[in-house]
Parts: C-alpha cells; structure tokens; sequence
C-alpha cells in the first residue's frame, strides 16, 4: 500500500494544484516544489524501500494486474527523477496559467513513478507512453517560437516508437497460453518463442528512439531548444533515461542471447551516432544546441555500455546514466541562465563575461568539467568503467569510444574559452551575476556531481546487485 502511495502521491498533487485558482505563480511555485520533494523523502527515510510490492487485479478476463516492486535497477533511477523533477520546478521563470504548467510536471512525476515500479507489461507500456503527453503540452503551450513545429516533431516521433512497442506486447499476450503480462513471468520465455527476433527488435526500436539512438534522434535539437526550462530538464536528464531503463528492464531480461548477438552492430551504431553528436556540437554557435548535441553524444555512450556483453560496461552505463543526469541538468540551467541575461543564447559576438558574471562562469566551468569527465568528478568514473568493459571485448571499440571523450573536451573548452575567459567585451548592459536563489537550485547537482566523482562505492555496489 505504501508503494501505491508513493506513485499516487504526485499524482493526486497534480490534480490539485491543476484546480487551484487564484494563488499568485510565486506560491504555486513553491508549494509545487514542495509537494514533490515527498516522494525523495519517502525514499531517503526508508519508507518506501527495497522489496516493496503493491499487488491488484485490474482487468482479470485479460490477465491485467496493477503490480508495482522496488528493485535496485528501478531505485537507482527513482532516485535521480525525484532529485530532478524538484530542480526543474524551481527553475521555472513566470508562466502563463501557472497551475497546469506546474501541475503537468507533477504528473510527469507520477508516471515516471510508475514506469519505473511497474512489473506488468500493461502497466509499463501505459506509463512509457503516457509520460509523453504532459511533455508535449509542455513544449507546444509554454515553448520558444518554434515550439509548434517541435513538440509535433516529437510527438511524431514518440508514437511512431510507441506502435512497434504496443504491437509486441499484443503479440506477446496472444502468443502466450494462458495469456500474461507479468514481466518475470513473460522474461522465462520469451526468447524461446519462433518470432523472439522480431519482438525483441520491437522492443529495442521503442527504447532507442525515445534514449535517442542515432539515426532516430531528429526529434531532440529542437525540443531540447525550444522546451521551456523545467521540460528541457525533464527531457534531457530523466525522460532519455527511460529508454536505457526499457533496454535494461525488457530487453535485457525478454532476449539476452539476441541482444548480445546484436552487440557488436548495435554498438558500432552508438558510437556513429557519439561522433555525430560531437562534431554536430562542435560546430553549433548556440549553447543550446550545443548542449543538446552534447547530450546526444553521451546518451548514445551510454547506449553502447548497455548493450555490450560484458557486465563491467553494463554497470558503469548505468551509472553513466545517473551521472549524465544530473550533469546536463546543471549545464540545461546555466546555459538559460545567461540566455536570460544575453537575450539570445547565440555566442560569438560575446567574450570575456567571467569579468561580469564570475558565479556563473565557475559554475558553467564546474558543469563542463564534469561532462568532460574530469578525474574527481562524477562522469569519470562511470565512462572509465564503460571503458574498460568494453575494452576487454574489443579494444579498438573502447579506442573509439574514447575519441569522444577527447572530442567533448575541444568543443566544451572551445564554447568556456569564447563566452567566459576570451577577451572582454565592452559592456552594453546590465549583466548581473546569479543571485543567491539560483546557486542553492544549482547547489543539490553540484553536491551530487562532487559526491558521485569522490566516493562512488556504495552507488556502484546498489547497482551491480
């Protein structure tokens, strides 16, 4: 019962601050924020802890159960979107119809609670497609210019994934005498039916395209760009990871022998798509985008640890995971920070702001040095042990996994060098440095990015158990 207070919580939240109506946007932010540090809270006094299970029948004439369980694999990334989803809230600036914006994050919340508990097929397809809606409204009501032409984009894309998902669990079910959708039950035999090929195939495009994998990544530049901040967090650092929990949930579970089969073509297209991202980054003159291409990169390196077959790359991946999170969340909020200040996030025509803005280039600079992996910091660790996995297996795939790592250094250092520490321009506005509210948002990612870089054990023991 207490799990299914844990994901009914946000969810019961949302529609109450939804129908609330004349609070100020200040307020609503705040008690917003609030309402979803409980669940965070629930995790870190025990009350919601590992073993947990909440049992119902749902439709019993088609074997639909409501069934949540907490495991390590769905703690870990519970962890990270309960630490997110706050962050992204209080990044917020003023909004139009402040009570559904707010109100919609908090259902993202919920569903991803569920996503993340669910063990029956039903209830995972349902929260993995369900998420997406709340995101789409996000974007397409509260968005950039383009914010039409981008939410359409992703929603297209989302559904287009969704069909082969939605297709396999139906041919799972009918396949299947009697019929189930418990995942442990279905994870015994699936790989043994004639068509396991085809719905692992299913299963895989579902998740890479909503991670992105390269080629299937068309939809994240501009919703990345155009969403506003708290979505573009909730994009960026929790919602790419429900494809890598799918693929390590399902796929792992449903076909290991096909998915190690597939390792080596899978993971060469990973590492295609970690050099496109990096070269289309590095020659991006919008911090935004370049962030978003940034990401791109490292979320296909985690791609290529998942579906390695060696144990080692497929825990620093999920750890990379955690780490890219918290990560492209700090640098998502630096870059609309002094996209705020500039009024334009185009750089170029700007240098030399560390002498105006000194907060928020050392606070940029400790964001960028964590995404390049900086020994101390959170990302080395985990793109060490993805490294060494896969150099066991192949070495000249962890040579060009590596490249990367050097090539996310160049464009990363290049973007620091041209805004922050180049000569200073003469000022031609008012370019006021962060305050103390926006360093106490930031504070929580810097902790974690020092705290995950130092003492990375007992992380790294929850998940390789």
């Amino acid at each position: 019962m207490i799990l299914l207070c844990f994901f009914l919580f946000p969810l019961i939240a949302s529609v109450v601050i939804m129908c609330l109506g004349g609070v100020s946007a200040r307020t609503l932010k705040i008690v917003t924020a609030s309402l979803s540090v409980v669940p965070l809270l629930m995790q870190l006094t025990t009350a919601v802890s590992l073993g947990m299970e909440y049992y119902a029948v749902w439709f019993s004439a088609l074997s639909i159960h409501f069934h949540l369980s907490l495991d390590y694999l769905s703690e870990v990334f519970l962890y990270i979107t309960n630490v997110i989803v706050p962050i992204g809230i209080l990044s917020a600036s003023t909004v139009t119809r402040p009570n559904f914006f707010y109100g919609l994050i908090l259902a993202v919340q919920a569903l991803l609670i569920g996503f993340f508990t669910a063990q029956d097929l039903v209830c995972f397809t349902l929260f993995f497609e369900g998420m997406l809606w709340p995101i789409y409204f996000l974007i397409s009501a509260w968005g950039g210019e383009k914010r039409k032409q981008a939410s359409f984009t992703f929603i297209l894309y989302m559904i287009a994934g969704s069909v082969f998902m939605i297709a396999a669990v139906l041919l799972l079910y009918v396949s299947i005498h009697p019929g189930t959708f418990d995942i442990r039950q279905i994870a015994t035999f699936a790989e043994k039916l004639p068509f396991a090929p085809l719905l692992a195939a299913a299963f895989l495009l579902a998740f890479l395209v909503k991670t992105p994998l390269f080629p299937f990544h068309a939809w994240l530049p501009n919703a990345y760009c155009e969403a506003p901040l708290p979505a573009t967090i909730l994009l960026s650092a929790v919602l790419s990871k429900t494809g890598i929990y799918g693929i390590a949930r399902v796929s792992t579970s449903f076909f290991p022998t096909l998915l190690a089969q597939w390792s080596l073509p899978l993971m060469c297209i990973a590492i295609i798509g970690m050099l496109y991202g990096a070269f289309a980054a590095w020659g991006q003159t919008n911090f935004k985008r370049l962030i978003a291409y940034s990401s791109l990169s490292h979320v296909n390196f985690i791609l290529a640890g998942i579906v390695a077959t060696s144990y080692i790359a497929q825990s620093g991946a999920i750890l990379q995971a955690v780490n890219h999170s918290i990560t492209i969340a700090g640098l998502f909020l630096v870059a609309a920070w002094l996209e705020e200040r500039l009024g334009s996030s185009q750089f170029g025509t700007v240098s030399g702001l560390a002498s105006y803005m000194p907060s928020l280039a050392w606070l940029t600079l400790f964001f960028v040095l964590s995404a390049v992996a900086l020994p101390g910091l959170n990302n080395f660790v985990s793109e060490v042990l993805v490294l060494y996995g896969i150099f066991v297996k192949s070495p000249m795939l962890s040579f060009l996994l590596g490249t990367t790592v050097i090539l996310s250094v160049i464009y990363m250092l290049r973007f620091m060098h041209s805004v922050y520490f180049n000569d200073p321009v003469a000022i031609e506005r008012e370019w006021t440095d962060i305050r103390a509210r926006e360093k106490l948002i930031a504070l929580p990612l810097v902790a974690l990015i020092l705290w995950l870089g130092l003492y990375p054990g007992p992380v790294i023991t929850r998940i390789s158990q």
